[in-house]
């Protein structure tokens, strides 16, 4: 299974000067900073880090809704950086976006018809009964009343709007999908629906997808390998197995040591990882290894010299200068499951 896509160094920074006229002396947000990774052909990544971390920036700018700073990608052996005009769009066909919010990324004033058929419309592709042929077929796809075609935006709840951010995605067939969060604004209950909808058209349609998520128990059910952030950088990744039993960067072990374990004989006796003071400023980032100020392992070189992200274990890689397993234990639950809906 080769590489679709393949990122270098990408980096992303904000400028925090608001005047009309950028000052040099202006300081910048290292929202993305330096980070590179692989997402193979038919699998998910998934992209876990705490709120602020830099994942919805990552995955804005593997689309170009956000420009990059610096970095490469690589998408099937095409630069998209290089990419203008005409060449722009048409990679934008095997790329699509779910967003985050279901309730803001739909247009309230169109029909969910209108709203799945737009980018058909966009890339001129079919007439409009064509169109609404497709918009229909793609509803039942994602589990809604293609009779409800005419229906607008607020005629349906959270999960059943983001059903038809799912299908609008789809409407170019795509080969590779962002997921920003695609569940985090919806209930318990919804969100195991929801991926699991995912994962059925993963297989259906063979796609490949970048899962962002903070919250690791979601990202663990749907992803093949996991790559986990921290103020702009990846710290570790790796197959989830992997890394979901024996992660090896103290910052993925304190997130999976905070996982609630739907057993409360072993949720009293498990040990938690609690880390101290607040996550740094990406406008001034620490020197040396960035989660130095919160680390309980961390040493003097931690303060002066980045690690670098370096092998530990096979298909597993951690940036850490003292990187060692440490087993968590996590239930084994199905996503859909109440055990799942207490996780």
């Amino acid at each position: 299974m080769g590489d679709l896509l393949r990122v270098e160094g990408l980096v992303k920074y904000f400028s925090t000067d608001q005047g009309l006229i950028a000052s040099r002396l202006s300081k910048k947000v290292h929202a993305v900073d330096g980070i590179s990774f692989t997402v193979r052909s038919g699998e998910t990544l998934g992209l876990v880090g705490e709120s602020g971390c830099g994942k919805s920036t990552t995955g804005r700018c593997l689309i170009r809704l956000l420009e990059p700073t610096a970095g490469t990608i690589d998408f099937d052996g095409i630069d998209v950086r290089a990419l203008k005009g005409r060449a722009l769009q048409e990679f934008r066909r095997d790329v699509q976006f779910i967003f985050q919010d279901p309730y803001a990324s739909l247009n309230p004033r169109m029909t969910i018809g209108e709203i799945v058929t737009e980018p058909l419309a966009v890339h001129r592709l079919g007439t409009p009964q064509e169109r609404r042929a497709r918009a229909k077929e793609l509803l039942d796809v994602v589990g809604l009343n293609p009779e409800h075609i005419n229906r607008y935006p607020h005629e349906f709840s959270g999960g059943q709007r983001q059903r038809i951010g799912i299908a609008r995605s789809l409407a170019l067939k795509p080969r590779l999908v962002i997921c920003d969060e695609p569940v985090s604004a919806l209930d318990v209950s919804i969100q195991a629906q929801v991926i699991n909808l995912l994962d059925d058209l993963q297989d259906q349609f063979g796609l490949t997808y970048v899962f962002i998520a903070h919250d690791l128990s979601v990202v663990r059910h749907i992803s093949d390998r996991v790559a986990v952030m921290y103020l702009g950088k990846i710290v570790e990744v790796g197959g989830w197995q992997g890394l979901y039993d024996e992660p090896h960067h103290p910052y993925t072990q304190s997130l999976l040591s905070a996982v609630p374990v739907p057993d409360p004989a072993k949720q009293r006796t498990r040990e938690r990882i609690i880390l101290q003071g607040d996550v740094p400023s990406p406008i001034d980032p620490p020197n040396g290894c960035r989660f130095h100020t919160r680390c309980p392992i961390a040493q003097d070189i931690c303060h002066h010299q980045e690690p670098e992200l370096r092998q530990v274990a096979p298909d597993h890689e951690a940036a850490c200068h003292f990187a060692k397993p440490f087993p968590i234990e996590l239930a084994a639950v199905a996503p859909g499951t109440e055990a799942a809906d207490a996780v």
